[in-house]
Order: structure tokens, then sequence, then C-alpha cells
């Protein structure tokens, strides 16, 4: 009785997700059979995945965000969120077609899956580009010190084997979560997504960033959004250039 409960819980705040979305109509849209399939085979792939309902649909929210960096990206994006990396697998194995002719409708193109070694320019420059997107999508300084949503989403839903993105000392670090979701070693900053990177990298602009800069001048080393911890080395793969995600992305 009691997982009857909770299965009708989930199934309430996935749809509650699906109705208050920035991404509302994308939600409704995607096919009755997605979340079926993804919930009998994303196991095989992203072990110990939960497979409720919140969990899928907050995880498809994620991916309409990163198909949305991606429609007007003028460089690769990186897929931060191995939550969202497991609709976006189901659905290319579900139904290739169909999931073409979705992004076609929703977002303007088709949005090719691109594994991190075939990522043009790298996948530190991509996730770099991605973070800038989803800042502007989401209105917020594109230099920081500010975390979009799609980037927090592995912590959030306390992804199993995925990447918490957080904010140390106003910059973007990535840690790696262990098989229950939780950080497994001490974050590290992601270099690539530094303000100064992104500036060298030509991802914002130089009053973009001196706008950061004097934020950051202004608050001190005690402003909001800092930690106490110091940043060391990160378990995720390659965390101290490129941080971490789903391996992949779109182009």
């Amino acid at each position: 009785m009691l997982s009857t409960v909770t299965s009708h819980i989930n199934t309430f705040r996935a749809a509650r997700v699906a109705h208050q979305s920035p991404y509302r109509a994308q939600m409704a849209d995607l096919p009755a059979t997605l979340y079926p399939f993804w919930k009998r085979t994303a196991q095989h792939e992203f072990t110990g995945i939960p497979q409720d309902a919140f969990f899928f649909a907050r995880a498809a929210e994620g991916l309409m965000a990163f198909f949305d960096c991606v429609r007007d990206a003028s460089l690769p994006c990186g897929l931060p969120s191995m939550a969202a990396d497991s609709v976006w697998h189901a659905w290319m194995r579900l139904s290739p077609t169909g999931l073409n002719a979705f992004c076609r409708k929703h977002f303007g193109r088709v949005i090719p899956h691109v594994e991190a070694p075939e990522m043009s320019g790298g996948m530190g420059r991509a996730l770099a580009a991605c973070l800038v997107r989803a800042r502007r999508i989401e209105r917020m300084p594109v230099a920081g010190p500010n975390l979009p949503r799609l980037f927090a989403l592995d912590r959030v839903l306390a992804m199993p084997g995925g990447c918490g993105y957080l904010l140390f000392n106003g910059e973007v670090a990535s840690v790696a979560l262990d098989a229950r979701g939780r950080a497994a070693a001490v974050p590290a900053y992601a270099e690539s997504l530094r303000p100064a990177q992104l500036l060298a990298a030509g991802l914002v602009s130089e009053d973009e960033y001196r706008r950061h800069a004097r934020q950051r001048s202004a608050l001190g080393d005690n402003g909001p959004g800092n930690s106490d911890a110091d940043c060391g080395a990160a378990a995720c793969d390659g965390a101290g250039d490129a941080g971490c995600g789903g391996g992949c992305g779109g182009d």
C-alpha cells in the first residue's frame, strides 16, 4: 500500500512539474510511450537510477532546457546532466525519427547527439557554451556567480553516478556523485567554466566580465554563494578541465 501511495504522490509531483515548467508545451508533447520505455530500460545503462514519474519529469525538463541551449548557441553545447542524458538516450532508442520531428517542431532543427570524444572544440568548451546559454535563458549574469537549473539537476535529483555542480567562492565547481547520488569527493573548480576562461573563449563580453569582477570586488571574500570549504581534487573525470555530466552534447 505504501508503494501505491508513493507512486500516486510522484505522479502528482510529475504532473505539477510539467504544468509549471517554462517548457510546458514541450512537456505536454512528449510521447506517451517515452516514460514507460525509459522506466524499463534506463536502469540498464544508468545503474541505480530512480524509476519514478517525478524523477523522469525533472530529467525530461532538463533535456528540454538543454535543447533550448543548443537551439541558439553558436558553438556546440555539452550536456551537464546524466539524468537528462538518460531521457535522451531512451528516446533515441525508442524513436529516433520521432525525436528528430519533436526537435524540429519545438526547437527549430534536429539536435544531433554527439559523444564527448567527437565534440568539436572539446567537452570543456562545450560545457562552457552551455553554461553561458543557460544563464542567458534564465536571465542571469552570464559571467556569474550563479548556477542555472540544468547544471544543478543531477545534484538536486541525487542522480546515482552523476555530477553535482555547485558554487564555491562564487565560481562553478563540480563533484562526482556516488551510487546514492551523494557527493563522493571534494568539489573542484571546473576550469573551463571560470569567468576568465569564459571571457578568453569569447563566450562573454568584456563588459559582462567587468561587471562580474566589480561585483566580486564589492562583495569581498565573504560574499553570497561563498563556501568555507577548499576545492581539491574531484572524482569527476576531467573535472579540473571540463567539468562533468552526461558525457555528450549537441552540435
